[in-house]
């Protein structure tokens, strides 16, 4: 398998079956009647375990700039996952919905992504713009359903 394909299977295709249990999980558990905190706290702990075993089986240093970004990105997350939560528990708002429209941080992340990072020399141009529109459309179809 080329070290393309092997990418794209574990950092893109595996984790969309990770993310669509953790949306279909946060649903029924926020529709339980758990509240944001309560369901932070836990999927929390989730993220602990595994990230113990990943540290484990694939070690790194730490410092402080990258512990910084870290603490960002998991703050970042949780407020994200918190505000999820208290849709669908407050209001009811189906997760078929809010999913699609959630995800167009994808967009976000890709414009980050080609300006701070320079990802613009390793792309296709033309069929980022593409997608780019196509998922736009598509969140904005879903929302209206």
């Amino acid at each position: 398998m080329k070290s393309q394909t092997a990418g794209i299977l574990v950092g893109g295709i595996l984790p969309a079956f990770g993310y669509t249990a953790f949306a279909l999980g946060t649903k029924i558990a926020s529709q339980g009647g758990l509240g944001a905190g309560p369901l932070l706290v836990l999927v929390g702990a989730g993220c602990i375990a595994v990230g113990a075993i990943f540290w484990r089986f694939l070690p790194s240093g730490l410092d402080a700039t990258t512990v910084g970004w870290a603490l960002l990105a998991g703050v970042a997350w949780a407020a994200g996952t918190g505000l999820v939560s208290l849709a669908l528990s407050r209001w009811g708002i189906p997760i078929a919905k809010l999913n699609p429209l959630y995800n167009t941080n994808t967009l976000l992340t890709v414009a980050v992504g080609l300006v701070v990072f320079g990802e613009w020399r390793q792309v296709n141009p033309w069929q980022l713009s593409a997608g780019a529109a196509l998922i736009l459309a598509g969140s904005l179809l879903v929302s209206a359903a």
